[in-house]
């Protein structure tokens, strides 16, 4: 029989050298997920026998990780905003960054009473079902071409227990796929936008989600110049939309809208870079 803290222990050992990034947090994150501890509570039981049918479980989840697969998808939860999400195989992670989308999008909903939310490229569905939660007032539209993106949408608007939430399957780049939706107030998208030839260079971690959300076609900006050439036209007069983006990618994308947008700005994140730009209906 080992003790919680001699496995957890040992989890740090062999994450570090499998050279994962942050051994220490995931492994607390695994025993967590694993045995039912958090930070305090491995403190408090750290002397406790574990239970062998559960250390099967953590042993088998802490090699999946010194495999670089992505801690989220082993837990198969993720917090984003202020809420949990459901993700796995074939769905984007939720990132803090992409925050800013929601906390944007409900600043001027409430400031100019937006009514019609469109979340493009929705994934787990994290920004469209947030601004849901946050907004009773609006309907919120959650757009995906992925069946297994949607999948997660559904559960996640299950869990969170949303009703003003419609999840529709379309593909983006396709020029009949807005057909029958209503115009928007807001659109918010976090497209695709890496290079592909830059895609196999990622982190390891990262080349386990899905290519489909990560291939943003040559320069990156296939779906930015979709969103501004015919998802920016349909959004109501006195709306916005507002895209994540890389962090060398802000101007290109502005200069998309140079002759439709009278207005354009760009957000910084935390740490001083390009991340999301606006521009005015």
């Amino acid at each position: 029989m080992k003790t919680l803290y001699s496995v957890y222990r040992e989890a740090v050992k062999v994450l570090t050298e499998a050279q994962c990034d942050s051994p220490e947090f995931d492994a607390q994150q695994l025993v967590s997920y694993c045995f039912g501890y958090n930070k305090t509570g491995l403190l408090m039981h750290s002397g406790d026998m574990v239970d062998e049918v559960k250390l099967i479980h953590f042993e088998d989840c802490v090699n999946r990780r010194c495999s670089h697969e992505p801690l989220q998808y082993i837990i198969g939860m993720w917090g984003f905003y202020k809420y949990s999400f459901k993700v796995g195989k074939g769905v984007l992670i939720p990132r803090p960054e992409t925050e800013m989308l929601v906390e944007y999008a409900i600043e001027k909903i409430n400031k100019k009473g937006l009514k019609v939310v469109f979340d493009i490229c929705c994934g787990s569905g994290c920004i469209g079902l947030s601004i849901a939660k946050r907004c009773h007032q609006v309907q919120v539209y959650c757009i995906d071409v992925s069946d297994e993106a949607l999948e997660y949408t559904r559960q996640n608007k299950e869990m969170l227990d949303v009703d003003n939430v419609k999840i529709i399957k379309a593909d983006m780049l396709d020029d009949s796929s807005f057909i029958g939706l209503p115009r928007p107030d807001i659109i918010l998208s976090n497209p695709p936008y890496i290079r592909s030839e830059e895609i196999d260079e990622l982190q390891s971690e990262v080349l386990f989600e899905p290519r489909l959300a990560l291939d943003g076609g040559i320069d990156g900006l296939v779906f930015y110049r979709k969103l501004a050439d015919m998802w920016y036209p349909l959004i109501n007069v006195g709306g916005y939309l507002a895209m994540e983006c890389g962090e060398d990618q802000a101007n290109d994308i502005l200069s998309l809208f140079l002759g439709k947008a009278e207005k354009g700005n760009i957000i910084k994140d935390a740490s001083g870079l390009d991340r999301v730009v606006v521009v005015a209906r």
